[in-house]
């Protein structure tokens, strides 16, 4: 882990394109994109304030993380409500999340309407089965056991405050806890949907923290857990949740957000990391927020770039 400072800089010109520009369409600001109006956002406020989650909020973060798997999350922004980040279609599907009702659902069913509004994945049909024949059972077992869900989360947690541990616990094929289809990242979007503050190390955000564009790991794809790290580290050094930082990382990547730092095809010329990124055009001539220079990608690498008019002294170390 490494250029964590330069690193949070970075994250500092991300957020302000993406809401004075990248966020525009039409000269209006998009809501629903912004990170205050997330229903992750919603979450960790809830938590904060010390609100309870029951067995239905898990089920309901649990569906959003699968939904967020395999398909573009800007296809369910007609039917998210702003004020609260909730997906109203969704909520209506699973029964607003009561237990009794969902366990008697036929998960071939709920697969069919999900596909139907086109909304699916071509996970979704594994995803239900797994969901309605499995996990739901798992988190009504933690609550009976342990008086609620979040209590057995905390007593892992007591002992690793990274939440990594947490993760692990969730995911891993070898631990008795795991929810079945749910990998590193997707458990970390859960975990998210319920108020804990901790980054999802999917593809995009594992990709720009690696070696190639942020440099924060010595890997070209940081590792999941050492993108946890890393992003926790951002945050501390930005005094922002974690989560919000995921959140700018991932915005910066994604169709239909951001869509500067794809993986094929990026937007190069537009983009405020470029200075640093080793994936960019050789020797390009670019103005990011009124700095303006001349690099090459050797100048870049060894970290002894040329001259910049008014060069911030985060870019320039």
């Amino acid at each position: 882990m490494k250029n964590i400072e330069r690193a949070a800089e970075f994250v500092l010109l991300m957020d302000k394109q993406l809401k004075n520009q990248l966020f525009v369409v039409n000269g209006e600001v998009q809501g629903k994109k912004l990170w205050e109006n997330t229903f992750i956002k919603h979450q960790l406020d809830k938590r904060d304030a010390g609100d309870k989650f029951s067995v239905g909020d898990h089920i309901r973060a649990m569906v959003y993380s699968l939904l967020s798997f395999g398909a573009q999350w800007s296809r369910l922004e007609p039917y998210i409500d702003i004020n609260t980040g909730e997906i109203s279609a969704i909520d209506d599907l699973f029964c607003q999340y009561d237990t009794e009702k969902l366990l008697s659902c036929d998960p071939e069913e709920i697969s069919d309407k999900i596909l139907s509004y086109k909304l699916g994945s071509p996970y979704t049909k594994k995803q239900m089965n797994a969901l309605i024949t499995e996990n739901v059972s798992k988190l009504l077992s933690l609550e009976r056991q342990y008086g609620s869900i979040d209590s057995f989360y905390m007593k892992i947690l007591v002992k690793d405050e990274t939440q990594k541990t947490l993760v692990k616990e969730l995911s891993s094929p070898k631990s008795p806890h795991k929810f079945i289809q749910f990998g590193e990242a997707l458990i970390t979007e859960y975990l998210k949907n319920v108020g804990y503050d901790i980054a999802k190390p999917d593809r995009h955000i594992r990709r720009i923290l690696g070696r190639n564009i942020l440099d924060c790991s010595e890997h070209e794809n940081a590792p999941a857990y050492e993108a946890i790290d890393i992003v926790a580290a951002i945050a501390r050094q930005l005094n922002r949740p974690a989560a919000e930082v995921d959140y700018i990382l991932w915005a910066y990547c994604a169709k239909n957000y951001g869509e500067i730092c794809t993986k094929n095809n990026p937007h190069c010329d537009r983009c405020v990391v470029k200075i640093k990124c080793t994936v960019s055009p050789r020797g390009e001539v670019f103005q990011v927020n009124g700095l303006h220079g001349h690099f090459t990608r050797n100048n870049i690498i060894r970290g002894t770039l040329a001259h910049v008019n008014g060069c911030h002294p985060m870019l320039c170390s």
